[in-house]
């Protein structure tokens, strides 16, 4: 078996090489001519048996007819039976033999010409007990040989033996019909083969086709048709174009990024080529090379300011941000945040309502989560026109020891968020048709989100174009200190 490994291992690696169609051709025809010898075979079985059965039942009834016969008068006459039935062609087709419990012959009536062989080897069939069915093989014509056996006395053993000729000529008709038919059986198998792939893959063509149009074209609008489409294919087909349209939003999101990425970048780029040309035009003064030296370092500033922001927001979201978690009292990230801002808030005549419980404590980093509300302020701040208020609320929420939690609500009386912008506040990059008039990157509150939820928490907003805007952060609740 060691030799055939090698063959089959090379015969199984072709067949996986081959193309999804071909095996399905392969495997139905290979299906449907199997199905077909099978039944064949059946087919077969049962035409043997039906023909038996008849040739059986006739020699069981001869010979039981010649052994009352024996009884009655001997084998004179068993004689008499035989000769009054020469006339009955049936008759013509059986062996009869009489033999002693020696196996010599007594009588033998051979109508048919059993030739010597096949008679030698009736003759060498032992004596059975009471009667027996005896199987001989074909005879040296190449005819089916049967016999049946009975005791017609304690000395004397009758067997009556049939040569199925015609059961033999039926049989060799119906192989030479399933031979004649078993090449058209094959190409009819090939054929619906193909016919069954061809339709079973053409969702999958139209996935190809519309693939390879994405492909050389780079128009992600295409999308693969669902018309004639059924079964397992047609979810398929659906999610594939369900793909191509997230892909084309993305895409869509990616040129946007882009512009916004370009266009922030664009000033700080510009003021850092400005002020070097002008400082080229200054060799000699030093007091315009420094402003021009600094007014670089400050583009410069704002360039790794974004670059800074957009790794932060990458790591945030990647799971690979590092934290250093410990009980932190909500009043002191909120204090820290709230004095940083105080002064921006009171240039821009906004006022500042904060309301944050003694002993409410958060599990955070203290610098991320000062990071996250900085940003939230910044932005209430930046969009609430002269006069308004900004308030800073905390509370912890009673949903069970298990499932503790504090919710930090930053609400400002602002210019709102239109609703259909709110999906996309958070994506990188992305500024509201409002929030180009102010300066930013577009990163604060994609960094916020990424931020909080890396703490395990959540984050959403509801907002009223000219009413104002809430944000809501939800953090894991820490365990209060003990009162001293």
């Amino acid at each position: 078996m060691e030799y055939l490994r090698g063959p089959i291992r090379r015969l199984k690696h072709q067949w996986r090489a081959r193309t999804l169609g071909l095996r399905l051709v392969g495997g139905y025809a290979l299906l449907f001519t199997v199905s077909v010898v099978l039944l064949a075979a059946l087919a077969y079985g049962l035409l043997i048996y039906f023909l038996q059965k008849p040739d059986y039942g006739f020699m069981e009834a001869e010979a039981r007819e010649l052994v009352e016969a024996y009884r009655r008068g001997g084998a004179e006459s068993m004689q008499d039976v035989l000769s009054d039935s020469t006339s009955d062609e049936r008759h013509q087709e059986i062996l009869v033999r009489l033999a002693d419990t020696a196996g010599q012959t007594v009588l033998l009536y051979n109508p048919d010409d059993w030739r010597p062989a096949d008679l030698n080897a009736l003759e060498r069939e032992p004596p059975p007990a009471k009667e027996a069915w005896i199987s001989l093989g074909p005879a040296k014509d190449g005819d089916p040989l049967g016999a049946f056996a009975l005791r017609a006395s304690p000395d004397r053993v009758l067997q009556v033996g049939m040569d199925a000729d015609l059961r033999a000529d039926v049989l060799d008709s119906m192989r030479a019909t399933f031979l004649a038919i078993a090449l058209p059986v094959v190409l009819l198998a090939l054929l619906g083969g193909v016919l069954l792939a061809y339709r079973a893959l053409r969702p999958l063509r139209r996935l190809v086709t519309t693939f390879n149009a994405v492909i050389e074209t780079g128009d992600v609008h295409r999308r693969a048709s669902t018309d004639d489409v059924q079964g397992e294919f047609t979810e398929l087909v659906r999610l594939f174009n369900r793909m191509l349209a997230r892909i084309e939003r993305l895409v869509g999101r990616l040129r946007g990024t882009l512009d916004n990425v370009a266009h922030d970048l664009r000033t700080p780029m510009t003021r850092l080529r400005g002020r070097a040309e002008r400082a080229l035009q200054h060799e000699g003064d030093p007091e315009q090379l420094r402003e021009a030296l600094a007014d670089t370092l400050e583009a410069s500033d704002d360039v790794l300011q974004m670059l800074d922001a957009i790794m932060e927001v990458a790591e945030a979201e990647s799971g690979t941000l590092q934290l250093r978690t410990e009980p932190v009292p909500v009043a002191d990230v909120v204090d820290g945040v709230v004095e940083a801002y105080r002064l921006v808030a009171d240039e821009e005549g906004v006022a500042l309502d904060i309301h944050i419980p003694a002993g409410l404590q958060v599990t955070v980093d203290r610098r991320r989560m000062r990071q996250a509300l900085a940003n939230l302020l910044d932005n209430a701040v930046k969009y609430t026109p002269e006069g308004g208020r900004v308030a800073i609320r905390a509370w912890a929420r009673e949903d069970g020891e298990a499932n503790a939690s504090v919710c930090i609500a930053v609400r400002d009386d602002g210019i709102g968020i239109p609703e259909d912008e709110l999906p996309r506040i958070w994506d990188r990059l992305y500024r509201g048709d409002q929030s180009r008039a102010e300066r930013g990157l577009g990163l604060g509150l994609s960094l916020v989100k990424a931020i909080v939820e890396a703490h395990d928490g959540h984050v959403d907003v509801e907002s009223q174009v000219g009413e104002g805007t809430v944000f809501r952060v939800v953090l894991p609740r820490a365990a209060e200190r003990p009162a001293r």
